[in-house]
Order: structure tokens, then C-alpha cells, then sequence
């Protein structure tokens, strides 16, 4: 029996010139599809990938106009995820793309949004150091999980201290898992 799946991201076929906002979508939809009907009832905790948005690694912060946000990728992944997640994380969701699930009492499951550290995302020119305030999220959710007593489990993407990376960002990811 599957307790739960850890899904990491990159949907998308890594034809990195032909993707689309609409066709990065479609793949979204799709595989939530397949993974309802081949997983039924089995709890699934994903992450975003980097070729999910359009273009591939372009993460823009909040603040950035509606024309060139990313608000229509967190928004469609707030829809999709919420077939596994509850809707308490939609603020989160929007936001940013990570949230926070009690799996069960103990136990926890925090996803991030490690493109927030990917090097090839050209907005981190902007702000490097905590773009989408998650890594404040990170601190604020860990604190409570370690007031409960609550094992913790956390799920991204691209791994902090890969090259692939930012140095400052995994540096102050590892300063406060540590």
C-alpha cells in the first residue's frame, strides 16, 4: 500500500523553445488526471518544477505587473493541488508555490519553491535573498513544527547547495534547517 507520494516537479517535455503558458498548463491538468486515476485516494504532495512556467525558469516575485507575474502558474496550481491539499495553504499556494500539510499528527510535509534559488531564474537579479518571503515562511513553520513536536519532511525541486543553486540561498536555507 502507497501512504502518500512525494511529487517533484517538471511536468513539462524539456523542449524548452516550444513550450507555452496554455500547452504548460494542458501537461498540469493532464497529470493531476493520470495521477487521480491511478493513484485514487492516495494522499500526493507536489513541488514545483522549473519547466513549468513559461519561460522555463522564470519565477518572477509578487510585486511584478500581471503581465509578466506568474500569477496564472500559482493560481492554476492552487486549483490543481487542492485535490491532495487542504485549503489553507491557497494563500501560500498563490504566493509563492509552497505550503505546509500536517500529514498526520507528528508529521509534516513543507514543499518550497526552490526556483526562488535557481540560478538560471534571470529575476533573482532583483532580489536574491528571499524574493517570496518563504525562506521567513520556512523559519515561522519549522519553529512551530519543533514547538509541537512534529517530525518534518521537505520537498523542492532543485536540492539547496547544488550548483544550480544560489550560494546565499542555500547557505541561509541550511542556516535555519540547522
Amino acid at each position: 500500500d502507497i501512504d502518500y507520494i512525494l511529487w517533484t516537479g517538471d511536468l513539462p517535455p524539456h523542449d524548452v523553445w516550444n513550450q507555452t503558458r496554455e500547452e504548460n498548463l494542458n501537461v498540469l491538468r493532464d497529470t493531476v488526471t493520470q495521477m487521480l486515476e491511478t493513484f485514487p485516494g492516495v494522499p500526493i504532495f507536489p513541488a514545483l518544477g522549473n519547466h513549468e512556467s513559461a519561460p522555463v525558469n522564470s519565477f518572477p516575485p509578487a510585486f511584478v505587473p500581471e503581465d509578466n507575474s506568474i500569477s496564472w502558474l500559482y493560481d492554476e496550481l492552487d486549483k490543481q493541488w487542492r485535490r491532495w491539499l487542504p485549503a489553507g495553504v491557497s494563500h501560500t499556494v498563490r504566493r509563492g508555490a509552497f505550503y505546509s500539510v500536517l500529514v498526520r499528527p507528528g508529521f509534516r510535509i513543507l514543499s518550497v519553491n526552490t526556483n526562488y534559488c535557481n540560478n538560471k531564474n534571470w529575476w533573482l537579479l532583483i532580489n536574491s535573498t528571499d524574493p517570496a518571503n518563504e525562506l521567513q515562511w520556512l523559519v515561522y513553520e519549522l519553529q512551530g513544527a519543533e514547538m509541537n513536536g512534529e517530525k518534518v519532511h521537505i520537498i523542492g525541486h532543485i536540492p539547496p547547495g547544488h550548483s544550480d543553486c544560489l550560494k546565499v540561498w542555500s547557505r541561509n536555507y541550511y542556516s535555519i534547517i540547522n
